[in-house]
């Protein structure tokens, strides 16, 4: 029987070779697997940075950025010998970032993740691929821009800080700074889900602690970023992959032209996933939570589509299954850990390796793979 590991990281928690391995090791000692292929993957959310670095090589760069609420933040970037970086913008502007303190949409920001480009491409950078997903903010990617020298300005010149609750009252852009500072570089973008714009806030906002009023402040300043930038013409707003990152993909594509595609398929093509799916009896794939959202661009919702086109059985460990089993299509299973969610403290246990061992011995148990050739 060959089986292939194919795990996102857990938000919050493990990394995805972490669990990988977990999982690896707890098929090797049911004896009744011939081949194990592990391939960690993201889907341009927390850990992509790693799992770039495990794909490509290069250098990881390490600097001091903002985190979503003005703290100092060590964080780094990717620099590969062809002069590309990758930003993973949960580095200095995640959700995991803010644990432990009060939510605060209407300050919270992408400054740091701008601040970690503009040091990529002093260091010689003129390729960026930023990786959009795990903010804590929904501020447009107004922080990021700021850092790169856009400029916010209200009805009367003024210049305004690139939080939502100043950006209510911003008229006009001036990105002409930042345009000059990356006119030799390509910026791209990498979204975790496929959410346009106009859906970010239904979707995402309670987990960044959006109340009713915050997110009536969020929709003015949205409005009256696109009238300053002149693009309400609804094409910001209605494209796949724009809202990814609280709209960072769509404020590097409004200020640069920036390509946005899906992070899953990125990673997913890097690392040769569908010719290991069509050599493998049986596919594992894994993440944090597993809910409706997991089929928007996710990991475990990629990976089981990839495997299901090629009739092969999928099983997804997850933390948490916030979806009805019963509505899981023919050939996916799902195994939950029965563990509380990670922590940065306790992360990578004993216990939690142990958990994934046993979870990898559920999913051979489910019967859902057909017999080794």
């Amino acid at each position: 029987m060959r089986v292939l590991v194919a795990p996102n990281a857990f938000r919050g928690g493990p990394g995805a070779r972490w669990v990988g391995e977990g999982l690896a090791s707890g098929l090797v000692r049911t004896g009744l697997v011939d081949s194990v292929v592990t391939i960690p993957l993201s889907d341009g959310g927390d850990g992509a940075l790693d799992i770039a670095a495990e794909l490509l090589g290069g250098t990881r760069v390490r600097t001091t950025a903002e985190d979503p609420l003005g703290a100092p933040v060590s964080a780094d970037y990717l620099l590969t010998d062809d002069g590309t970086a990758f930003v993973e913008t949960a580095r200095a502007s995640g959700l995991r970032l803010v644990a432990g303190r009060p939510r605060q949409p209407l300050v919270a920001n992408t400054k740091g993740t701008g601040q970690l480009i503009a040091h990529a491409v002093g260091q010689g950078a003129t390729r960026v691929v930023v990786t959009a997903g795990g903010t804590a903010s929904v501020d447009f990617g107004a922080g990021a821009l700021a850092a790169l020298g856009v400029r916010f300005l209200d009805s009367a010149g003024r210049l305004l800080t690139p939080t939502p609750r100043d950006l209510v009252h911003v008229r006009r852009v001036d990105t002409g700074p930042a345009v000059e500072l990356l006119r030799d570089v390509c910026v791209e973008v990498l979204s975790d889900v496929s959410t346009p714009l106009r859906h970010n806030i239904e979707r995402f906002g309670a987990q960044k602690g959006i109340t009713p009023p915050d997110a009536v402040v969020l929709h003015d300043m949205l409005d009256a970023l696109l009238a300053a930038l002149g693009r309400q013409d609804d094409t910001l707003l209605a494209e796949p992959f724009l809202g990814a990152g609280g709209g960072l993909a769509a404020g590097l594509r409004a200020a640069f032209d920036a390509p946005v595609s899906h992070g899953g398929e990125f990673f997913a093509s890097l690392a040769g996933l569908a010719g290991q799916i069509e050599r493998a009896d049986l596919v594992l794939t894994a993440e944090g939570r597993f809910d409706r959202g997991s089929w928007d661009g996710k990991v475990p919702g990629l990976v089981a589509t990839m495997a299901r086109q090629q009739g092969k059985p999928v099983v997804i460990i997850v933390g948490e299954l916030a979806v009805p089993a019963g509505d899981l299509p023919s050939g996916v299973h799902c195994v939950e850990l029965g563990l509380e969610p990670p922590t940065p403290a306790n992360a990578e246990t004993a216990e939690r390796r142990h958990a994934f061992e046993r979870a990898a011995l559920s999913a051979l148990a489910h019967g859902a793979m057909p017999h080794a050739s």
